[in-house]
């Protein structure tokens, strides 16, 4: 599940130590945006944690606010508290061209440097990249996110989402290849969404 508040990541961590096995990530609409709230999010994690040592936080979305010098604080915050190898920082490379904080940006050469010293990194695209996003006749919008399907079909936009979708696609390979081209190894997402 996606937790957008910290009530629900808390009450997520208290599931997961009285033996209820969930595992979670939390949203970017949460707002993580520096090096302390990142530490209270771990700490939590830590102080939740099993007897075993396993926490159900898999993946942290960050602010969209954060620089390389926030993500590597964060690492090193995620590092001490030993949990480098299961939470996964996850950094939007690419954003939704509308409606959300600091858009459009394309974060790929941050991601380049960031990715030679920060272990278990997720490279995120919300949308294409901008110089492709602003041809476009309806760019990516994070508010499409909370339409039926039913409204886009009805308005007619269908056709104009499915884009944004391929954009974002061709965005995330264009990272993979400069990922690949710097000597960088990834492994690719799968089995994200429904068919």
């Amino acid at each position: 599940m996606l937790n957008i508040n910290p009530g629900t990541v808390f009450l997520g961590y208290m599931l997961y130590k009285m033996g209820i096995n969930i595992s979670f990530k939390i949203s970017v609409f949460m707002g993580n945006d520096n090096p302390y709230s990142v530490l209270w999010t771990l700490l939590m994690a830590r102080l939740m944690a099993r007897e075993d040592g396993t926490t159900p936080l898999a993946g942290f979305n960050l602010g969209n606010s954060v620089n390389n010098e926030t993500i590597e604080l964060s690492s090193y915050v995620r590092k001490a508290l030993g949990l480098e190898s299961n939470v996964r920082l996850e950094h939007h490379i690419t954003e939704a061209y509308k409606s959300i904080v600091r858009q459009p940006y394309n974060r790929r050469e941050e991601l380049l440097t960031l990715a030679m010293s920060v272990p278990n990194v997720a490279a995120k695209h919300e949308g294409g990249d901008p110089e492709v996003e602003v041809t476009r006749e309806h760019p990516s919008d994070i508010l499409d996110y909370f339409r039926s399907k039913t409204e886009i079909e009805s308005s007619g936009d269908m056709a104009k989402l499915t884009l944004n979708y391929l954009d974002k696609h061709a965005a995330v390979n264009k990272t993979a290849e400069a990922l690949t081209e710097k000597g960088l190894s990834f492994i690719a997402a799968r089995r994200l969404h429904r068919i």
